[in-house]
């Protein structure tokens, strides 16, 4: 047998597996590789995550007053391409795909017994539609490291289209001095800052690996801006994932990365306090009823108590409610309907919190697969990252899983503070963390064999639980 055909087997010290070398590998695997349905399908997906991080598809229909249906352009063969090549199936390798199926199994459970069952079947066929396919699409077309850089620069390049729409479309004057957008499904600033808070780290990612200085330069840039936009909106919200995703940082960056950061900060701390609005700042720190001394803060102070309310409603709910909830999408029509706040009738919002907002609609169960996704995500990525950090080699794997990990942790931080319980946000990172988890580690084995080529992992091989290894 030659040297191109000979197997790699695993490390002694990882469980075996079928990991195999481009030049050597089975038909079946091979044919895996090369179909041309998986490669259109992985382009498919990649131009799908671009349209759903930029908001593309939005911004068209506003710039051009009627809708392309870009979505649905993209999205119906992305979807049909992944159910032909198998995508469905290999993303079942990680446990993030198992969380949110159940997740979206129990929105469905509990829909004969919702408050309103016709609202509630309209939020899960939207769910269904568009947004937990995109955990199948990042997860289970993807195979190679080459492939999960295409899909992780989608995002980056999103996040590009997010800055410049921003100020394209800005709008200060329907939410007074806080940045907002003039419209799509993140104009609330809140919303807004959310999403900046996640996909802002992918251009870290570009600025990271990059070998081109102008390419690093753009990113940087855009990273500053991107910083004043979520300052600008007055979210504490995000201010607090902000706050965490630089303690992470601090944590998990190597050496050279917490002294530029150390370094870099004060500067761009005297920046933001130039550039945002005063008006923003003095809202982003008033937690207290205290020395109130502007009508931001009053307004501030005003909507942590009407948050505050719903907190304590969506609390008392989940737990009269604990298996199936008031319905799914329903807090704020139940809430309203029972409750006299204002005359004859509740206060009519949503509960501002993603995990209540689960636990009250869906019930105790679908909170417990949320965050069992999300957690199981985070277990995934941390074990890529601390694999990573052991290779010299392996630097820009190791940065890929750094920065989705920073990303996902302010993100997670501000969705307490968010309505983002079924938005498409958490399975695509659960998808990531899959995709990452089998690409990563297939090209780790081929650094390590010295191999040429691309590797290739089994896509019917399932790798261990995250709670074994080591």
């Amino acid at each position: 047998m030659s040297p191109r055909s000979t197997v790699v087997s695993s490390a002694p010290d990882e469980r075996p597996g079928r990991i195999l070398p481009i030049a050597e590998a089975s038909p079946d695997i091979e044919a895996v590789r090369n179909s041309p349905l998986r490669i259109i399908a992985v382009w498919l997906a990649a131009c799908m995550l671009f349209l759903r991080i930029s908001m593309l598809h939005q911004i068209q229909t506003r710039m051009m007053h009627f809708n392309l249906r870009l979505l649905y352009i993209v999205g119906i063969p992305a979807l049909l391409g992944t159910l032909l090549a198998g995508g469905v199936q290999r993303s079942f390798k990680g446990k993030p795909a198992y969380f949110y199926t159940a997740y979206a199994m129990w929105i469905a459970i509990a829909i004969p017994f919702s408050y309103w069952r016709g609202g509630s079947f309209n939020l899960l066929k939207d769910y269904l539609r568009t947004d937990m396919p995109m955990l199948f699409m990042v997860a289970g077309l993807a195979i190679t490291w080459r492939e999960c850089r295409i899909l992780m620069y989608a995002v980056a390049w999103g996040a590009a289209v997010n800055l410049l729409s921003a100020g394209l479309f800005a709008n200060e004057t329907q939410y007074g001095y806080r940045a907002g957008m003039e419209f799509g499904s993140i104009a609330n600033p809140n919303d807004f800052a959310g999403h900046l808070l996640l996909v802002l780290p992918f251009l870290l990612w570009v600025c990271l690996n990059s070998k081109n200085f102008i390419i690093k330069l753009a990113a940087f840039i855009g990273i500053g801006i991107g910083l004043k936009l979520m300052l600008a909106t007055a979210s504490r919200g995000a201010f607090i994932g902000l706050g965490v995703e630089v303690l992470f940082f601090l944590w998990r960056g190597t050496s050279r990365q917490r002294i530029a950061l150390l370094t870099l900060a004060p500067v761009a701390a005297g920046a933001m306090l130039l550039l945002v609005p005063s008006a923003a700042l003095r809202r982003i720190v008033s937690f207290s009823s205290d020395n109130i001394t502007s009508a931001e803060q009053l307004e501030a102070i005003e909507s942590s108590q009407s948050r505050e309310y719903v907190l304590k409603k969506s609390i008392e709910y989940m737990f009269s409610h604990p298996i199936f909830g008031v319905g799914p999408g329903l807090f704020a029509d139940y809430e309203g309907a029972h409750n006299t706040v204002f005359g004859v009738h509740g206060y009519w919002h949503d509960t501002h919190n993603s995990f209540t907002q689960a636990g009250s609609e869906c019930g105790i169960p679908a909170l417990c697969f949320l965050v069992g996704g999300i957690l199981s995500t985070f277990f995934l990525l941390n074990r890529i990252y601390r694999e990573a950090v052991m290779r010299p080699d392996c630097q820009d794997l190791r940065n890929a899983a750094f920065c989705i990990m920073l990303g996902f942790t302010g993100f997670v931080v501000a969705t307490a503070f968010l309505n983002f319980a079924y938005f498409f946000y958490q399975p695509t990172m659960g998808g990531f963390a899959i995709l990452l988890s089998v690409a990563a580690r297939d090209e780790m084995r081929l650094r390590a064999s010295g191999a040429p080529g691309t590797a290739l992992v089994d896509p019917f091989y399932r790798f261990p639980s995250e709670a074994g290894s080591r």
